[in-house]
């Protein structure tokens, strides 16, 4: 089997769909079977060798996130994919990307998976909130409109969590698989937990520590998260903030404002983030617009509680004994869950939380999940060409 991605992301920033794309070929250096080829936009041309994988970068035009480029030359990308000649494509972007595998499958016919990261409309809809409900409602429903055309065009398409399912079924896909993202257990583990680390944090031995760590961006929500710190007893808590995005000045500003705030930070190193969640006590997502949450099972297997929003992919991912989900956009019950689950005993709620990653979401049993789907995929395409 040949697999190629086309993925956006920023191989310098911490994101979500990095983080799958470095797993995925991870899992794929131990399975000398599959072939797999990634095209990512970036700032110049090249070509390098990742493990067993091959990383194609195609030059592409800044975007507002730092270090994620939009692939423009859609042709020029097309001719990369027909000269890859893969089996199956997968896209793991939302917006410019999935048009160069439509055109580069106008004659092979081969099966694209959609992934559907982020809820866009919705976002856009965030995004747009401040120009008032009429207006952002109209550019949700523009969006969806868009996203429509990318995700009627896919032989399937991967949510990851079954709450997606109403919101996607919106955009008329063909079919719909419900799959979710994973974590390395072996990195993410509650033993790199570091107090010198926290000692050069300035946080004190009996602090709570809470951490946030994601994109920095409106549609994450951190307002929320500023106003709930607002409201917890100041000397009792600490709480870290690590991430990139269009938002990191402003959130870098604010923390060094604030006592007891520090902004970490975009961490790539994912041995780093490791140490840095294993360091801290509970793990916060105040965002509503979460699609799954791949920082959140982080989080979890570094052996953290989560506090997160009801109304989101989180509550998917989260069991009532690790973690308390609360309302959307309400800061006094978000501070309200951080004191409740701060209290809990933490020595046991490490071991629980990365026990139940290491059970559910580790890497390699997600990408069994995932290629099992491919395969399925494989075996319909060469019976639907014996027949035609």
């Amino acid at each position: 089997m040949k697999l190629c991605d086309l993925a956006l992301y920023s191989p310098e920033a911490t994101s979500g769909v990095r983080t799958y794309i470095s797993s995925k070929i991870d899992y794929i250096a131990q399975r000398p079977a599959i072939e797999h080829v990634v095209i990512v936009p970036g700032a110049e041309p090249g070509e390098r060798l990742v493990r067993r994988s091959k990383v194609i970068t195609v030059p592409g035009l800044k975007s507002p996130y730092p270090g994620v480029r939009i692939g423009a030359n859609i042709p020029r990308i097309a001719g990369l994919v027909e000269r890859e000649r893969p089996d199956i494509i997968e896209l793991n972007c939302q917006y410019s990307l999935p048009w160069a595998a439509f055109l580069a499958t106008r004659r092979s016919r081969a099966p694209i998976v959609g992934v559907y990261h982020t809820d866009v409309p919705a976002c856009a809809r965030h995004w747009a909130r401040h120009a008032g409900a009429a207006i952002a409602s109209g550019v949700e429903r523009i969006v969806e409109v868009y996203e429509r055309l990318i995700y009627s065009h896919c032989t399937v398409t991967i949510i990851l969590n079954p709450a997606m399912r109403e919101r996607v079924e919106r955009l008329h896909p063909r079919r719909i698989e419900c799959l979710p993202c994973g974590v390395d257990v072996e990195v993410f583990d509650p033993r790199q937990r570091d107090e010198a680390y926290r000692q050069r944090l300035g946080i004190g031995p009996d602090q709570t520590a809470l951490i946030y760590a994601g994109r920095l961006s409106p549609e994450k929500e951190l307002d929320v998260l500023w106003a709930a710190f607002a409201q917890l007893p100041a000397n009792d808590y600490a709480l870290i903030i690590a991430g990139g995005g269009p938002d990191a000045s402003a959130v870098a500003a604010r923390a060094a404002a604030r006592p007891n705030v520090i902004y970490a930070g975009d961490i790539a190193s994912r041995a780093e983030l490791a140490r840095v969640f294993a360091s801290a006590d509970v793990f916060v997502i105040p965002g509503r617009y979460e699609t799954f949450g791949m920082a959140t099972l982080e989080a979890l297997s570094s052996g953290l509680p989560v506090v997160g929003i009801r109304e989101s992919g989180t509550a998917t991912v989260v069991p009532s004994d690790l973690g308390i989900l609360t309302s959307a956009g309400d800061p006094s019950a978000l501070a309200v869950a951080i004191a409740q689950v701060a209290a809990w005993p933490r020595e046991a709620m490490r071991d629980a939380s990365h026990a139940f990653a290491v059970r559910s979401y580790s890497w390699d049993r997600v990408f069994d999940r995932y290629f099992d789907v491919y395969r399925e995929l494989l075996a319909a395409h060469s019976l639907a060409e014996v027949l035609a």
